[in-house]
């Protein structure tokens, strides 16, 4: 800088000063442009963190109901009146097995939608006797064919007692369901409404709301959520069927031998649309009951002439609740479980 005057000196001072100020102003700017930019993409991560895991709740967790009401519990009157009989009734006349009025006994129970008639039967002598209970069962709606859960939540390890759950529900027929909260891979339709798509490795019950009943058997493909917006009202995933795909009984279960001897059990018949039976074993007390074997039940229920037959749960928790009571002797006085079916009518809403 030798020869330059003071003024140039002072004004290159100047010069430089103002460069590095400018410089200094220029960084909080990129520093702010970098953080801006950050906080946008963590902004972005967090939006589509909420959508995957809102979308995961919905399908994954969340009971679903299909079907054109979009309704939890569909509300009555979605499914078709079953034309019990074959024949069509003129206004205001009741035909047989249904009547005019409830009519209740110690065994049976009839209304204009629904009728009921349970026997006590007996096979067998001494040491081989064996007793058990048919509930022959007329429906005029499938409405009056329900299904509840324990404390009216569907969770895995919630129990209740029959008898409780069937009067919460003013149940008039119950017996035990396919205990559902034993494993959670089954599948689970209930009162019109798929809470879960279990796995394919068991037999799997469907009734449906024009009051037919179908069995999808082992391997065979199913997706629950699919059969519910093909009119599917109930499903259960206990089983075994007690028939083959011919309709023959099933006399040897390889895939059950744990449960193959002379128990406790609870079965599902069906004849045709409106008409189906709950039948149950009582077990495990000499002298009164020996139990029967999966083979045996199969046998019964063709004896009864069903079309279709499917094994629920039985041992301790084989109880049958009707007008309130127990009505058979479980053993060792049953248990709590997480379901029930039941037959129960139907309440009118009033018109506004």
């Amino acid at each position: 800088m030798a020869g330059m005057t003071l003024e140039e000196l002072i004004g290159l001072q100047t010069e430089n000063q103002l460069a590095v100020q400018q410089k200094q102003r220029r960084q909080p700017r990129k520093r702010k442009q970098r953080s801006r930019a950050w906080l946008a993409f963590v902004a972005d991560v967090a939006i589509a963190g909420i959508i995957l895991c809102t979308f995961a709740l919905f399908h994954h967790v969340v009971p679903t109901a299909f079907g054109p009401s979009q309704d939890v519990l569909p509300p009555t009157g979605d499914n078709p009146t079953i034309n019990v009989g074959g024949e069509e009734e003129e206004e205001d006349q009741i035909k047989a097995p249904f009547t005019k009025n409830v009519v209740i006994t110690e065994t049976s129970y009839t209304s204009q939608n629904i009728a009921i008639t349970i026997e006590q039967r007996t096979k067998g002598e001494g040491d081989d006797l064996i007793t058990y209970y048919v509930a022959d069962i007329y429906l005029k709606s499938v409405d009056c064919f329900r299904t509840a859960f324990a404390k009216d939540k569907f969770a895995q390890n919630t129990l209740e007692s029959v008898v409780s759950m069937a009067n919460r529900n003013n149940a008039i027929l119950a017996t035990a369901g396919d205990f559902y909260g034993w494993n959670p891979g089954r599948t689970v339709i209930r009162n019109g409404t798929a809470y879960r798509d279990g796995t394919a490795d068991r037999d799997v019950c469907v009734l449906y709301r024009d009051g037919s009943m179908k069995i999808f058997y082992k391997g065979q493909p199913f997706n629950a959520y699919d059969e519910v917006e093909n009119g599917a009202w109930q499903a259960w995933s206990f089983g075994p069927s007690l028939f083959d795909t011919q309709g023959a009984p099933i006399t040897s279960y390889p895939d059950y031998k744990y449960i193959e001897g002379k128990h406790p059990r609870c079965a599902l018949g069906y004849y045709e649309p409106g008409h189906y039976a709950f039948v149950l074993v009582d077990g495990r007390d000499e002298g009164y009951s020996a139990g029967m074997t999966i083979g045996e039940v199969s046998a019964l229920m063709k004896e009864l002439g069903c079309t279709v037959a499917y094994n629920l749960d039985g041992g301790r928790s084989a109880q049958m609740v009707f007008n309130g009571e127990m009505h058979n002797q479980p053993y060792k006085d049953g248990r709590n479980i997480s379901d029930i079916l039941y037959i129960g009518e139907v309440e009118e809403e009033e018109e506004p």
